[in-house]
Parts: structure tokens; sequence; C-alpha cells
């Protein structure tokens, strides 16, 4: 997260915001934005986007999701009961 934290501290002030001024901005806490900069981590997964679009920063990500093979047919199991197939 520390990565994460240095970009938006760096936009930040780039854009001459004060923690405070972001904060406005965004809705969000000073504190949060701080805990954000320090690089300490957070559920809060949509505070985080809101802010990194507040900075014009845009996040790309390449996903893969791993579920396991049980989970997987308990799932298609419970659509078919559901579903009556």
């Amino acid at each position: 997260m520390t990565e994460l934290g240095d970009l938006v501290r760096a936009s930040r002030l780039a854009q001459g915001l004060t923690r405070d001024e972001l904060a406005i901005a965004t809705g969000l806490s000073p504190k949060f934005i701080t805990h954000i900069e320090a690089g300490k981590s957070t559920a809060q997964i949509g505070k985080v986007l809101h802010l990194l679009s507040e900075l014009g920063i845009t996040l790309r990500a390449q996903v893969s999701v791993d579920i396991p093979s049980d989970v997987a047919t308990k799932a298609a199991q419970r659509r078919r009961t559901t579903h009556g197939r």
C-alpha cells in the first residue's frame, strides 16, 4: 500500500492541495487521507477509488480470481435447485 500512498501524496502536493482541501473535495476525512498516504491498509476500496478519481489518477488492474472447485460446484447445484433444473 505504500506505493499507492506515495502516489496519492505526490499527486496531492503536485496539485497544491493540503490534506484538508482534498478531504473537503472528496468528502473523506483528513485522517483517512493521512492513513492512505502513510501506507496503512484499508478495506474501504470505494473510498480509495474515489480519492484517486478526485486526483485524476486512473487505476488499471488485471484481476484474476481463483474459485475452489467445491465452491463452484455448490454454486452450480444451488442454481439448478433454485431454477428447477
